[in-house]
């Protein structure tokens, strides 16, 4: 910043110089041709060069603030970017979570009308269920004990009867 002041400091310094230099210049084109020829391109050259160092300063002064502008709003665009891409994010996060839900909800619903299906079809055909085929097992476990109990009790009376 203490360049653009010394910048502005010295564009003015050159306007002020620039100023004198232009009445300068009416008082030597009072004298002789041949020197004020000489003096007006001198004083030209002068101004031609004043004004590029003042353009020079211009584009400093001007070029940083410029410069400062863009990197403002490069933030304020990475925010709104940002903030969008997140809203996406989430938005397209929530559309997934939901269809996650259906899928699994048309899964439920697409097994249960199977094993429903497949259940009746087999019961067309006199197949038992899982169910009837576990009770008859418990029933045959339940038999098979009271088999060995009365084929004990029978062994154990034969031997009595025997021993007497």
């Amino acid at each position: 910043m203490t360049e653009q002041n010394t910048s502005k400091q010295s564009s003015k310094q050159s306007d002020t110089e620039h100023s004198t230099s232009s009445t300068r210049k009416s008082s030597e084109r009072a004298a002789s041709k041949p020197e004020s020829l000489q003096g007006e391109l001198t004083e030209r050259g002068r101004d031609v060069w004043l004004a590029g160092l003042g353009a020079l300063a211009t584009v400093e002064e001007e070029g940083t603030k410029l410069f400062n502008r863009l990197v403002d709003r490069g933030q304020k665009f990475e925010e709104e970017r940002r903030h969008e891409l997140e809203e996406a994010t989430e938005k397209v996060r929530e559309q997934s979570d939901e269809a996650l839900s259906q899928i699994e909800e048309a899964g439920e619903e697409t097994q249960s009308m199977l094993s429903n299906s497949i259940n009746s079809a087999l019961e067309r055909f006199g197949v038992p269920t899982r169910k009837e085929v576990d009770d008859l097992a418990t029933k045959v476990d339940h038999l098979s004990q009271q088999v060995e109990e009365l084929a004990k009790t029978l062994s154990e009376e034969e031997s009595t009867e025997s021993s007497e």
